[in-house]
């Protein structure tokens, strides 16, 4: 199992409509491709966590990076995982407040010392179940 977590800035000002929208088109695609994960929105902002084979992450994440949606694609972390944290969704979709967005990027903050070292960190397993936990303590489910 691979996984690529990225966040990028959405062009415009997604209308709730356009959110559905793209959230209907990556449900499709990643399960056309076996790929599962979870993507949080605020405020114009994206963080996504794909999981899957690696060669279909990589294929699906080389499509998200021309997506003319949005911009700054700023990919967090690229490695292998033991195992899927999202397997049971396609694509896990939550809108996230300012708050929680800025402090679960800070967790994988690339502009900390070491972020360029000879390759991307790899999230641990709990940093996965940490962003998992934002969408079910909701009580909303994918």
């Amino acid at each position: 199992m691979h996984h690529i977590v990225y966040q990028s800035t959405a062009v415009g000002h997604p209308t709730t409509a356009d959110l559905k929208w793209l959230l209907q088109q990556s449900r499709t695609n990643n399960a056309a491709l076996g790929i599962t994960g979870l993507l949080l929105y605020s405020n114009g902002n994206f963080l996504q966590v794909l999981e899957g084979e690696e060669q279909a992450v990589q294929l699906i994440y080389a499509k998200i990076e021309v997506d003319q949606r949005h911009i700054h694609v700023l990919k967090l972390s690229d490695g292998p995982i033991e195992r899927r944290i999202f397997g049971d969704w396609s694509m896990g979709f939550q809108p996230l407040k300012s708050d929680d967005f800025v402090r679960l990027t800070g967790y994988i903050n690339p502009y900390r010392s070491n972020f360029l070292d000879a390759h991307l960190p790899e999230i641990d397993e709990s940093m996965l179940v940490l962003l998992k936990s934002f969408v079910l303590n909701d009580g909303t489910h994918p």
